[in-house]
């Protein structure tokens, strides 16, 4: 990369000084006026000269010019690109602008325009791997798919914040939030394992997903900043410098959202965490990236001043390997050690309290998100009071129970407020009723609790009324027992139990899908182990340095 970073350094102020100059070499009398192709050309014909660069494996990237008409679709460029490097059209993406090309829109109206340069990436590496690559092109829209069908169901996806508090927002918002983050994370894992082609095709669908989201809760949130940030180290990772102007605008906001959530010199977040934690290691990149931006638009002296501050943010991030080796000898997870360390300034035995206290928190504030939860759940279980408005009190119907009455019996009561429901239930229900009417009787507060009118029949069937036992068989089996259904369930309740089951089991499926390559550990986006930044460092700075 260095020999071609210097090859850009010259082209950087050849055409800064043009630029300086008002020299422009598309226009005679640089060029032949029948050869050009003016603003007003392109205008009038719909041709338009495009760069195009291509990432091949194993390959240094090729960049081939060409003027095409606007009108084609991506689907007839990528034929095009086909032609030149024999790379199967139906493996590529073409990215342009941020945004990943729809095979069947034209290219104007995906914002392609005259002098533009698109970037190609393939998706897999050698023609064996054909399979593979169909089933990653698949992905793509498999965890679209799979992370809508669990956005909603709290058994299977959760929002928190960092401190893992529960976020809780309007379905329709949680919907969108986390098919983004969902894709973002899947980007994430392609990003440590260096596949930034893979990487910067989920971020740039992610980053659609979170347009879709409402602009008051992505002010909320750092997601999208992050995501703004991953994108500009993918650009930099592929050598894609077109693409920094783009990357200069996501730096923005992603610097005004740090700014605004942690301060400016973190004093935010050194005043709720105490210490300004692995949170430096954001900074430390959003900086570096800032510098060669600036680099790229070939403001020298302020780039310089960055990277010398990129410089000692890594030396600050730093950690003695001594020290990193003590706390995993103790346990802890590499990634835990080194946020640890960073947090406390190296010292092990504040790293260690730092980070069980961490986890102890988090621990307490997702146990009680989890005891809200099942609150809530309860209060649905025992429904609605009369007025249709407030829930029926599981403490009322605690009390009523440690009296001596019926659980069902206290619920109904206290559901229409009418007293005399309890005196209906002696203490010992199963000593009190006989026969079918009995059955019929339970049977509806069963269903009045949510169960399925059949397998409330057959549970009393099985335990001869008692409807506590029945309840809790129900409840243990997640409302389906097994018996003998005949001249109580239906051909089409069958089909109703055994849909519910194929849904739930879809759902495990997706989540396992998913769940695959996404890391679970908590703050792991903060783990930057520094070896490409200060690579990137280096290198930068000696060509402004050598000055």
């Amino acid at each position: 990369m260095c020999s071609q970073l210097e090859k850009e350094d010259y082209l950087i102020q050849v055409r800064d000084k043009l630029r300086k100059d008002g020299i422009k070499l598309w226009l005679p009398p640089y060029v032949n006026q029948s050869n050009s192709i003016s603003k007003e050309d392109v205008k009038e014909s719909g041709l338009a000269t495009i760069k195009i660069k291509i990432l091949l494996p194993n390959t240094p990237p090729k960049i081939v010019t060409k003027e095409l008409l606007l009108s084609l679709q991506a689907s007839e460029l990528k034929r095009i690109i086909n032609q030149e490097v024999k790379f199967p059209a139906d493996r590529l993406k073409l990215i342009s602008a941020g945004k990943v090309l729809n095979d069947t829109s034209t290219l104007d109206t995906q914002g392609v325009r005259n002098g533009q340069l698109i970037l190609a990436i393939t998706i897999s590496e050698t023609p064996t791997q054909v399979l593979e690559t169909e089933n990653q092109i698949k992905e793509l829209e498999n965890v679209k798919t799979d992370s809508r069908l669990l956005a909603l169901d709290n058994e299977f996806m959760q929002l928190e914040d960092q401190f893992g508090n529960a976020i809780k927002i309007p379905s329709s918002e949680k919907k969108a939030l986390i098919v983004a983050m969902t894709l973002h994370e899947k980007g994430k894992s392609a990003l440590k394992r260096r596949d930034y082609s893979r990487a910067l095709v989920f971020f740039l669908e992610a980053d659609e997903e979170f347009r879709h989201c409402n602009s008051q809760l992505l002010n909320t949130v750092d997601n999208y900043a992050l995501l703004n940030l991953d994108i500009a180290w993918c650009y930099l990772c592929l050598e894609s410098f077109a693409h920094l102007p783009e990357a200069y605008d996501r730096l923005k906001k992603c610097e005004e959202k740090f700014h605004s959530t942690y301060g400016p010199n973190l004093e935010r977040l050194i005043a709720v965490k105490g210490t300004p934690g692995s949170e430096e290691a954001l900074f430390m990149r959003l900086h570096l990236l800032q510098a060669i931006v600036l680099y790229h638009q070939n403001k020298r002296t302020e780039a310089l001043a960055l990277l010398k501050k990129a410089e000692g943010e890594i030396q600050n991030l730093k950690v003695d390997e001594n020290s990193l080796t003590a706390l995993i000898e103790l346990g802890y997870s590499p990634a835990e050690a080194t946020l640890g360390l960073r947090a406390t300034k190296g010292d092990v035995n504040l790293a260690a309290n730092y980070i069980n206290e961490n986890k102890e928190k988090r621990a307490e504030r997702r146990k009680k998100a989890k005891a809200e939860e099942i609150l809530i759940k309860e209060r649905k279980k025992l429904g609605k009071c009369a007025d249709g408005k407030q829930y029926v009190d599981a403490n009322f119907v605690k009390i009523l129970v440690n009296m001596g009455y019926n659980k069902e019996a206290a619920r109904i009561a206290l559901q229409k407020n009418e007293q005399h429901y309890i005196g209906q239930y002696p203490v010992h229900p199963r000593a009190s009723f006989a026969g079918t009417q009995r059955d019929e009787k339970q049977g509806t507060f069963l269903e009045a609790a949510g169960f399925d009118s059949r397998m409330a029949k057959l549970a009393l069937q099985k335990h001869s009324g008692d409807i506590m036992k029945a309840a809790e068989e129900l409840l243990a089996n997640n409302g389906i027992i097994s018996g003998d259904l005949t001249n109580i369930i239906t051909p089409e309740s069958i089909q109703n139990i055994k849909k519910k089951k194929l849904e739930h089991d879809e759902k495990n499926e997706a989540f396992k899908r998913l769940a695959e390559d996404i890391s679970i550990v908590d703050d792991d986006y903060l783990d930057i182990d520094l070896v490409q930044e200060e690579t990137f460092l280096k290198q930068y700075l000696s060509l402004l340095e050598r000055e």
